[in-house]
């Protein structure tokens, strides 16, 4: 019963991070976006990005992102990280984008390798990163994934998660990750920490048939008392 409870969480974990996003739903198109494209140069004609600006692009391709248009978005985000001379925090914004915009086309796995090269720099890095590892199922990855989720500061019942991008995680599916990793991590205290967490995330999001409400309900099934 529990294994199969899991698995249905692991199908929740992939909807949470693969829906959300406004825009086309994860087309490989481009959405053209006025001024947007460069001249054959390739620094730019003015009014469209230079690509050897990394914070342009990085702005660029995140817009791409918004519209669904992910494959154009890889190639912004890998353009960034081909320029010589990046500070750490450009390089972490790129593999944070090529984390979600893969994350979003492939699944989490995909992004797995990019969220890890972030996590020491971003906090949508980090819940990115927690979401691949929970997907993973593996024990010592629920205590990795707590550290993460606690790092960016979601154990504090009061904290509000708000991405800076587009990338479909809600505050209270935040905590309600977190919950759900809490009681499978299963060390001392968790149990009251995961009542706490999902607590939280019910409060904000009381829907029936959202993602919360699904990771409510796997908790009850599993045996969480006290919610």
């Amino acid at each position: 019963m529990k294994t199969r409870l899991l698995l249905t969480f692991l199908f929740v974990i992939v909807f949470v991070t693969s829906n959300g996003c406004g825009g086309s739903g994860g087309s490989a198109g481009r959405y053209v976006i006025p001024g947007d494209i460069p001249d054959a140069t390739g620094t730019g004609t003015g009014t469209g990005i230079n690509v050897t600006d990394p914070d342009a692009l990085i702005t660029s391709a995140w817009e791409d992102f918004k519209y669904g248009a992910y494959s154009s978005a890889i190639g912004k985000f890998n353009q960034v990280l081909a320029i010589s001379n990046l500070s750490d925090v450009q390089k972490a914004q790129a593999n944070n984008g090529l984390g979600w915009s893969y994350t979003k086309s492939a699944g989490l796995e995909s992004g797995y390798s990019y969220f890890s090269q972030a996590t020491s720099v971003l906090d949508e890095a980090r819940v990115g990163l927690a979401s691949a590892i929970i997907r993973r199922s593996q024990k010592s990855g629920f205590t990795q994934a707590v550290s993460l989720l606690e790092q960016v500061g979601i154990g504090n019942t009061s904290f509000r998660f708000q991405s800076v991008h587009p990338v479909g995680v809600s505050n209270a599916e935040a905590h309600a990750l977190l919950a759900f990793a809490y009681f499978w991590r299963n060390s001392s205290g968790d149990q009251e920490k995961a009542r706490a967490q999902i607590s939280v995330a019910r409060t904000e999001d009381g829907s029936s048939d959202g993602t919360v409400a699904q990771i409510y309900n796997s908790l009850r099934n599993m045996g969480l008392s006290g919610i």
